[in-house]
């Protein structure tokens, strides 16, 4: 009974994790929602004390006393607010009072716009449908106009008076200053007091792991703080260049325009279309033809764009370090949330989300959500795509590799790397039968189908280690070509038969996929190769073995060092004009390397395809002895 209860308690733990979890989610919105108020003037203060932070360490840098450099910092602060607020109102004033002027060319616009459409056929059915839309709306409006005198209307008078009036009447500007009051203030304490808010923070986070959590400041401050300053910048040019631009165009309150562009810039995706819809509809109020309105979609349009991917990219890269799918879900999120300054604040808060989940092992599953970074590593992608028969993704990301690397690179850091941890995996037994043969066979097709990559230039790859390095240029340090690609007269005249490389393989799954990467590697550098098991090696012709100068021995799995010295012998005995290289394509220590040499007595021993290709260069220019 005990075991079938304790069962059953095993099986109910990820249930009750999982519930545990929707009830953490589902009390935290709640928590934002009811407490909105309060919690949006504590965001607001600490991402202003972010962005105030840079400037206010740079003043006290300059010799400022600290008290004076926060002081300055919610200065400047309070009137860049002031200013943009007083800009806006003015702004708008100016529009509203302008707006009864624009009734008769929207109205003569309209109407020329129904002319057009009420052409036969598809246009002309919409006009017809409009029509009757607008027809019926009118109906109902007069309507409502006639059974207008027949209703009485009880006025009450509730006129306040005192301070009750007052209030009444101020309310509506008091809110907005109040507001702006209390995130001032939060954000001078914050800045004033931010060293003693760091170490109590350090206390709660354990002082044991001190290291981790001052990493998490310095990627707070940077990633959160640096970001919003140079946004903070680069969206007040942004909206001083739109104002500038609207001005030239003759649109009404450019400023106004420019200041809404400005902030909606802070909102990735949707902020230019948020941000142009209303200058739009203006310019189409303002203009009875279509000029203004094409200059206006174009100054916006073109401005967003070399913003967003020349400007920002050059100034602090594209790293928000948020995904775009993640960007456009917190935008929804916060939203909900908060309304519209819950879309305005969605990209900073998200960052400070990623931070805590890069930096807190528990959290971590909100930096693979959200964050840009890829969730697997190359190898790893390498590896699940090969498990599940799709060499096509891998493909896509070699060749996005080899634009900048060679492809003895790519071989040896992503996927002979992903051949050992398959390798591990088959050892375990957790790949056999079709799974295995699948691996098998994608992982071969992938190294045929990078046939036709060609090497780059010679020092566009630094995958060499030293001594490959130095042997390398010892052959040829007058060629400007990658790892030299030898033409026929270049060699030495044993190794100008049609494949002077023979690279045999051990029964493993996957020594053939490796020997056919280093046969590939090879052979597009003039080093002509085949690569055939060891089976099959054993039943060529004297002739053959005459035609081979240099024979690698390619294993994944690390044989004894029995195995490994009878094979190197039995190449011996069938061609001892042959040289023997061994590769391993193991990790090996630098002390077991040694090791096998001394023991095995091979001529050369590699454990990657770099070396290899490095060490066969060196033998096939060598001058005999």
């Amino acid at each position: 009974m005990d075991i079938i209860t304790n069962r059953l308690l095993r099986q109910a733990v990820p249930l009750f994790s999982a519930m545990a979890g929707v009830a953490l989610v589902l009390g935290i919105a709640t928590i934002l929602m009811v407490g909105k108020d309060v919690i949006v003037h504590l965001a607001l203060a600490l991402l202003l004390s972010f962005a105030l932070t840079p400037i206010v360490v740079w003043l006290e840098r300059k010799g400022l006393p600290h008290g004076l450099s926060v002081f300055c910092g919610i200065l400047l602060a309070l009137v860049f607010i002031v200013g943009i607020a007083y800009v806006t109102y003015r702004q708008t004033v100016v529009l509203a009072q302008q707006v009864p002027s624009y009734e008769p060319t929207m109205q003569q616009k309209i109407s020329n716009l129904s002319k057009q459409m009420a052409e036969p056929g598809v246009f002309g059915n919409a006009a017809d449908a409009l029509e009757r839309v607008l027809t019926s709306l009118q109906k109902l409006g007069d309507k409502g106009a006639e059974a207008g005198p027949a209703a009485q209307t009880v006025r009450v008078d509730t006129q306040a008076h005192g301070l009750e009036a007052f209030y009444q009447y101020a309310e509506p500007a008091l809110r907005p200053v109040g507001s702006l009051l209390v995130v001032l203030l939060l954000s001078a304490f914050m800045l004033a007091e931010r060293e003693d808010l760091r170490n109590r923070i350090l206390r709660l986070a354990g002082t044991e792991d001190i290291q981790k959590t001052t990493a998490a400041f310095d990627d707070a401050g940077f990633r959160v703080g640096r970001l919003l300053l140079m946004q903070l910048i680069l969206n007040m040019t942004l909206g001083l260049i739109i104002s500038l631009g609207l001005w030239l165009i003759g649109l009404p309150s450019p400023f106004l325009w420019g200041i809404l562009a400005g902030i909606f810039h802070f909102v990735p995706y949707i902020g230019v279309f948020v941000s142009m819809a209303a200058p739009l509809f203006v310019a189409f109020a303002i203009d009875p033809g279509w000029t203004v309105l094409l200059w206006t979609l174009g100054l916006f349009l073109i401005t967003d764009t070399t913003f967003s991917n020349v400007l920002e990219p050059f100034l602090y890269g594209r790293s928000s370090g948020l995904a775009p799918l993640s960007i456009v879900v917190a935008e929804m999120i916060w939203t909900f949330l908060w309304g519209p300054i819950g879309l305005v604040l969605s990209t900073p808060l998200t960052i400070c989300v990623v931070v805590v989940g890069r930096h807190i092992k528990r959290l971590q599953f909100l930096e693979v959500l959200l964050s840009d970074r890829p969730a697997l590593e190359p190898h790893e992608i390498f590896y699940q795509r090969m498990l599940a028969n799709d060499p096509r993704e891998a493909e896509i990301q070699a060749r996005e590799f080899l634009k900048g690397r060679s492809l003895s690179t790519y071989y040896d850091e992503i996927a002979l790397e992903a051949i050992r941890r398959a390798h591990l995996d088959i050892v375990r037994g957790s790949v056999a039968g079709d799974r295995l043969t699948a691996l098998t066979a994608s992982s071969e097709a992938l190294v045929d189908s990078l046939d036709d990559v060609q090497p780059l230039a010679r020092g566009h790859d630094r995958n060499l280690t030293a001594e490959a390095e130095a042997a390398l240029d010892t052959v040829r340090p007058d060629r400007e070509v990658e790892k030299v690609v030898f033409a026929r007269e270049d060699l030495r005249e044993d190794w100008r038969s049609e494949h002077p490389v023979a690279v045999l393989h051990g029964n493993h799954p996957l020594d053939g996929a490796a020997a056919k990467m280093l046969r590939q590697v090879l052979s597009k550098h003039g080093l002509s190769a085949r690569a055939l098991p060891l089976a099959e090696a054993g039943q060529a012709t004297p002739e053959d073995a005459k035609a081979v100068a240099l024979v690698c021995l390619s294993f994944i799995e690390p044989l004894s060092t029995l195995h490994l010295r009878a094979f190197s012998r039995q190449v011996k005995r069938r061609a001892p004009q042959a040289q023997v290289m061994l590769c391993i394509w193991q990790k090996t220590d630098s002390a077991l390397l040694k090791e096998w040499n001394r023991k095995l007595r091979v001529d050369h021993l590699v454990t990657t395809t770099a070396d290899a290709l490095a060490a066969a260069a060196s033998i096939a220019t060598a001058k005999r002895s």
